[in-house]
């Protein structure tokens, strides 16, 4: 994910397209067109968006969606801020970091997807099950994504010597070689692109150990939808449904998972559908389905629970100040929870 730097409002403006058009232009048409930018490539991570479209769960809500992959997080939440892109899926950590350095320009998160922050610390042959287990060796990572910058908090939250280990910090593309060859003992990634690509690389699932940023004391959500803050004021009603249509989204998703891989390798037919599944089915087993969504429905944000990430997110990303849990999210667009049940 991209690092952000301060913009003006003027030059976040600048970029705005056509798909702010004008109310009356919307309303002459039979679904409203919006776009939505993805948190990253078109891939498995993000096949329930195709699936919508390929059983008319958009248009059944009156939407016409154009999605468009992105090169992480960072990139989709500047699109939404400068209008680009009305709606958009980023992780929840870089939307924050963003808003704290733009508060008048940042997009509104209106429901998490991802209950899981999916930052976790991943070894191979020499199992890291708590971070003293670090100390005396190297841990690879990249230089601007959401888990590398919270990862210093979470050391002075643990109370661990940051100088008791070698961190190499590597260009994210061979970051996962790196492992492999032995370079490193450790990285710190995302759990669903770091595994999935070291299996393509013919390691076992079995031989892959994880340890989570939640259990390091980061309990956060990860990709959620967000929304252009002035599109949202103009088009309360298209937010609505755009929310419905995301969760349905994803509870269909769940319940034909071939159905959804097969609706993306249609528009990305190099993917590999054995891996996508893979990746699909890790995505909504353990990083969506979890006790709290199957219990209060997917979307569900508790307040001190986004409080508390609040803080180590400030120290992590070296803010400032962070904006508070009402400048950042907006529950009004919520779906009803029968809409939001993923079972």
């Amino acid at each position: 994910m991209t690092a952000f730097t301060s913009f003006s409002r003027r030059s976040l403006l600048a970029g705005a397209s056509a798909s702010l058009a004008a109310p009356h232009v919307a309303r002459a048409q039979t679904l409203d067109q919006v776009k939505l930018s993805l948190e990253f490539r078109i891939y498995g991570g993000n096949a329930p968006s195709f699936y919508a479209v390929e059983k008319g769960i958009y248009r059944d809500l009156r939407l016409d969606v154009t999605h468009e992959g992105s090169s992480g997080s960072g990139e989709s939440v500047t699109r939404v801020a400068v209008g680009t892109h009305p709606f958009g899926l980023a992780d929840a950590s870089t939307m924050i970091e963003f808003a704290s350095r733009n508060p008048n320009e940042a997009p509104k998160l209106i429901m998490p997807i991802f209950d899981v922050f999916p930052a976790v610390i991943l070894s191979l042959k020499k199992k890291i099950t708590s971070l003293q287990d670090l100390v005396g060796l190297k841990l690879g990572s990249g230089s601007s994504d959401a888990g590398v910058k919270i990862f210093p908090a979470l050391l002075a939250l643990n109370k661990i010597d940051p100088t008791s280990f070698k961190r190499v910090t590597v260009d994210i593309k061979l970051r996962d070689a790196m492992l492999l060859t032995g370079d490193v003992d450790a990285v710190i990634a995302f759990d669903y692109t770091a595994i999935f690509n070291l299996i393509d690389n013919g390691v076992k699932i079995e031989d892959i150990h994880l340890l989570y940023f939640h259990q390091l004391g980061f309990d956060f959500f990860g990709n959620s939808l967000i929304v252009n803050k002035e599109y949202a004021a103009r088009n309360p009603d298209v937010v609505r449904r755009m929310a419905i249509a995301v969760a349905r989204s994803w509870i269909a998703a769940s319940k034909d998972r071939e159905g959804a891989i097969a609706a993306v390798l249609k528009r990305e037919k190099l993917l590999n559908p054995t891996t996508e599944l893979a990746r699909m089915n890790w995505v909504i087993d353990r990083l969506i389905r979890t006790d709290n969504v199957r219990k209060n429905g997917l979307g569900n944000m508790d307040t001190a629970r986004v409080e508390k990430a609040l803080g180590l997110i400030k120290d992590g990303f070296q803010l400032a100040s962070v904006p508070s849990v009402d400048q950042i999210t907006d529950v009004r667009y919520l779906p009803s929870l029968a809409d939001r049940t993923i079972g």
